[in-house]
C-alpha cells in the first residue's frame, strides 16, 4: 500500500504504526519458557556439533616466534584494511613472503591495496586439516608501507619477492611490519 497514509490504512481495517515504536519485552527466562528443556553441560557442548569421535579439542594460544615460523611455511594471506566509508574492513588474499618478521607482498599502483591498506592494516594466515579438524591461525597487524626506496627493495634477497597467482604486472611492493601478533592453535588430544 505504498502512498497509504496512517490514517488511510486504519479507515482499510489496518491498524498501521507511524513513528517509534517501543522496545520489546524483555524475553522470560528459559525456566519459563515453553518446552525449553535443561541440559547438563556436556550436553550443552555437543549441541550443534558432528564429531566423529569423542576426542576433545585443545586450544592453545601461540608464542611470537612460533607464529612466525607458521607464516613462514605459508605463501597465500589476506590483507584486512578499512576504506573510509565502508560499513566493514576490506579483505583481500594476496601472495606474500615472511622476510626478516616482515610481510611483504605486491600490488598494482592502482589496486585496492595500494590505494587504502597504505597506513595500518592486518594480516592473517592459517591453515586447516577438515578431516581432522585440526589448524592454526596467525593474525598480524602493524603498518603497512609502500617500499618504495631503491636502496630497500635491492636489500630483499633476489628471488625472493612473492610470485603473485593472477595474470598483470604487480610492481609495487608493500610491508607490513607486524607490532601485534596473535596465534591460534586447535589440535585434537
Amino acid at each position: 500500500m505504498a502512498g497509504t497514509s496512517g490514517a488511510d490504512a486504519s479507515a482499510h481495517g489496518r491498524d498501521w504504526v507511524v513513528g517509534p515504536t517501543s522496545p520489546p519485552e524483555q524475553r522470560q527466562s528459559a525456566e519459563a519458557a515453553e518446552g525449553a528443556e535443561r541440559l547438563g553441560e556436556d550436553e550443552r557442548l555437543l549441541i550443534g556439533t558432528d564429531l566423529a569421535d569423542n576426542e576433545r579439542a585443545r586450544f592453545t594460544v601461540l608464542e611470537r616466534q612460533t607464529c612466525f615460523n607458521l607464516m613462514s611455511t605459508r605463501d597465500i594471506g589476506r590483507v584486512a584494511f578499512t576504506i573510509e566509508g565502508d560499513a566493514a574492513p576490506t579483505v583481500l588474499p594476496v601472495n606474500y613472503t615472511l622476510l626478516n618478521d616482515t610481510v611483504i607482498f605486491r600490488s598494482t599502483l592502482a589496486g585496492t591495496i595500494m590505494r587504502y591498506a597504505r597506513g595500518y592494516a592486518a594480516f592473517q594466515v592459517d591453515h586447516f586439516d577438515d578431516e581432522r579438524r585440526e589448524g592454526w591461525s596467525v593474525l598480524a597487524s602493524g603498518r603497512c608501507r609502500w617500499v618504495r626506496d631503491s636502496g630497500e627493495l635491492e636489500r630483499i634477497p633476489q628471488g625472493r619477492l612473492p610470485q603473485p597467482w593472477v595474470e598483470g604486472p604487480r610492481d609495487q611492493v608493500l610491508k607490513i611490519t607486524p607490532a601485534r601478533l596473535t596465534g591460534r592453535e586447535i589440535h585434537r588430544s
